[in-house]
């Protein structure tokens, strides 16, 4: 078939050049093509509208790992052509089809000059679609611009036109092409950017509706108002060109003032999340297949998590907007919500890889923007844990091994002079490693990368799943690249796993309409750093939360499960993190300006990833925690005596200690005995005797976390 067609393509392309000595023959070869290719043309359905498929369906767990439905793609309220106003049907007409009454399903003038223009410049670049074979384009799963398919829908076009009325076409057209914001059909979109039917549209919002279906993201009105007031003025004139309305109309619309009121944008249900999981379908099986195939999609999504997530952040940044002077977020007007702090939060199953919670922002009506997936911001001191480990595991170096915290400077890669600066701005001269972490010293992570080389911190981060681009210079020591809160998310579930990474999915099984699983996934973990090496990592990462820079977290929240992680700021406070873990879960807070501004001090005080970002981790954590153990916990008729209530919490919350690990006490600044009760830190280490539990550490009340 597709010789044929290229066959008939070089006897259009010698009649239109050599004459018409060769017209009869080209007659020929088309009737020839065109015969076989009303065979290849799908059925055409009873009803239009169903040559837009069925509509698929995205499912999440409930607490008991039930599905329960979160959203439908391709579904839309369609309505009669008859209660549409007729300023939006006429626009639509002038705007993608002026001749749609006039015409038999092409436009013949239209693909004369489309082909002239593609056999002059050799390729298929222009098209010249009208209504009817926009809609015949949906009896086939691609959009590529191919001959063969262009003539199957040229075939579909005129069976379409032979079988339905006009007002039949255009109906279908308009009640399922997509308006962007979530809106298929222009009843939904009447109510989401509007807050109107579709009867109810004046001429200046039916023109810029019908400007939409060009290009739906582009003149998104919620983005890019310059861009959508501008194609609803060159709708307006298509209008006034094919006789609409008078130009005296046309200038009155374009007066008209366009006060965006939609607010059901999105998903109920974790808008972010299944917009990456729709991005993610629509990248494997195409747009056609997942809008219109009638597919069922089981993601990882926990419905209550997920509802916790969201609240954690929508609480948490209204009372992060009071302490740094930001407005109040509610009541501000939408330019001012643009600029307002943001934050993003991942959740994953340890165990699995599966993502159980996905917030890409604070508010999706104003921004779709999914911070948690496309944002690219720098990890700060969150980026620490993989240098500590690359140091252990090449240089031989241990939780207890002696470093140096004094002034120190560096060649950079580009001859440059650096002199790495603590957050303190001094120095504590002779400590042990872990304590550095704990404390989140600049200068001993440098000194760190220095010895084992930056591109060795490179593939450390890349085994744990680390997916941007890392650069091997000096400066990762301080988490100077861009990384997306799902990739830490995921990094730092190995520290919890005892080395073993497990690949983040949020999709776990997709069936055809009939039910036939067709996509599945196996979760399979691949041992990517030791297991002793994992704990002596995990052991320094809960010491963060005990008397370092997570101090907070167990005192001022209240969130005592065994739990460790690390606090990170960038540069100027323009990004501020928490990543941590427990048993169960690994979360990835970011909070920031989408700007990159610096995020103003609090009570003159500057804002870091312990004052900025572990509020949110710690009241999502809690909160989640209490979730999970409420669905494991029944009602006894016997309660536990405490020895087996204790047995019960160590094998569910405490982290399992591998064979050749012991525990020591040891002074922070020597590394040799304690010389006085603050100086006393548990350190686990590499040895020949294995422990069965941790030893108890009780935080010191005469230190205090910095941020």
């Amino acid at each position: 078939m597709a010789g044929l067609c290229n066959m008939v393509f070089r006897i259009l392309k010698w009649t239109v050049y050599g004459g018409s000595g060769l017209l009869f023959l080209g007659a020929v070869a088309v009737l020839v093509l065109f015969n076989d290719l009303t065979a290849s043309v799908p059925q055409l359905p009873r009803q239009l509208d169903d040559i837009f498929g069925q509509p698929t369906r995205i499912y999440g767990n409930d607490s008991e790992g039930k599905p329960v439905l979160l959203h439908t793609l391709g579904g839309n309220q369609r309505v009669d052509l008859q209660r549409m106003t007729q300023h939006f049907r006429d626009a639509v007409v002038a705007t993608e089809d002026a001749g749609f009454y006039d015409h038999r399903g092409i436009d013949k003038r239209g693909m004369i000059r489309a082909l002239l223009a593609n056999l002059q410049t050799g390729s298929y670049g222009q098209g010249a679609s009208t209504i009817t074979q926009q809609l015949a384009r949906h009896l086939f799963f691609t959009k590529e611009k191919q001959w063969l398919r262009k003539l199957r829908e040229i075939t579909a076009s005129m069976q379409i036109e032979t079988r339905y009325s006009k007002d039949a076409i255009l109906s279908a057209y308009v009640n399922n092409m997509y308006y962007g914001a979530d809106a298929y059909g222009v009843e939904e979109a009447a109510q989401r950017f509007f807050s109107k039917h579709a009867d109810d549209l004046t001429l200046g919002e039916s023109a810029l509706l019908a400007g939409l279906l060009q290009a739906p993201s582009r003149f998104n009105p919620y983005y890019h108002m310059d861009r959508a007031l501008e194609r609803r003025k060159i709708v307006l004139n298509s209008m006034v060109s094919n006789h609409f309305i008078t130009q005296e109309q046309a200038r009155l619309a374009e007066g008209e003032d366009l006060v965006l009121k939609g607010t059901s944008i999105g998903p109920p249900h974790g808008p972010f999340f299944i917009d990456y999981v729709r991005d993610v379908m629509v990248e494997k099986y195409g747009s056609n297949l997942v809008y219109n195939g009638g597919l069922h999609i089981y993601t990882t999504m926990d419905v209550e998590l997920q509802t916790i997530a969201e609240e954690a952040i929508r609480v948490r940044l209204a009372e992060l907007d009071s302490l740094v002077g930001d407005p109040v977020y509610a009541t501000s007007s939408r330019t001012k919500q643009h600029d307002a702090l943001e934050a993003a939060l991942v959740s994953v199953d340890v165990k699995s890889g599966a993502v159980r919670a996905l917030v890409g922002g604070r508010d999706y009506t104003n921004s779709e923007y999914n911070r948690a997936v496309q944002n690219l911001r720098q990890p700060g001191s969150g980026f620490k844990p993989f240098i500590y480990l690359a140091a252990i595991d090449k240089l031989g170096y241990s939780p207890g091994t002696l470093v140096v915290d004094e002034p120190i400077s560096f060649t950079t890669e580009v001859g440059d002079e650096w002199e790495p600066k603590n957050f303190s701005r001094w120095h504590r001269g002779p400590i042990i490693l872990k304590w550095a972490l704990m404390r989140s010293v600049n200068v001993i992570s440098a000194k760190l990368i220095s010895e084992v080389g930056p591109q060795s911190v490179v593939d450390y981060a890349k085994r744990m799943g680390i997916t941007s681009e890392l650069n091997p210079y000096l400066s990762l020591a301080l988490g100077t690249t861009g990384i997306a809160p799902i990739e830490m998310a995921s990094a730092y579930s190995v520290f919890a796993t005892g080395g073993k990474y497990y690949p983040r999915y949020l999709i776990e099984r997709v069936e055809d309409s009939e039910g036939k699983v067709i996509d599945e996934m196996t979760v399979t973990g691949e041992q990517v750093i030791n297991r002793q090496s994992a704990y002596l990592m995990l052991d320094m990462l809960r010491g963060v939360l005990l008397r370092g820079t997570g101090v907070g977290i167990p005192l001022r929240y209240g969130f005592t499960v065994p739990a460790g992680g690390k606090t990170g700021t960038s540069s100027e406070s323009m990004d501020v993190w928490f990543n941590g873990f427990t048993r169960e879960l690994a979360t990835s807070v970011w909070v920031g300006y989408d700007d990159s501004r610096p995020v103003q001090p609090m009570m003159g005080r500057e804002t870091t990833g312990a004052s900025g970002a572990i509020p949110i981790w710690a009241q999502f954590m809690r909160t989640a925690t209490d979730s999970l153990t409420a669905r494991i916990e029944k009602p006894r008729e016997i309660p536990l005596e405490p020895e087996e209530a204790e047995e019960v919490y160590r094998e569910r919350f405490e982290f399992p200690i591998p064979v050749g690990i012991e525990f020591t006490q040891m002074d922070i600044n020597s590394g040799g005995p304690p010389a006085n009760p603050d100086s006393v830190l548990t350190v686990a280490m590499r040895g020949a005797i294995p422990k069965i539990a941790v030893p108890e550490e009780e935080p010191s009340s005469g230190l205090t976390g910095l941020p």
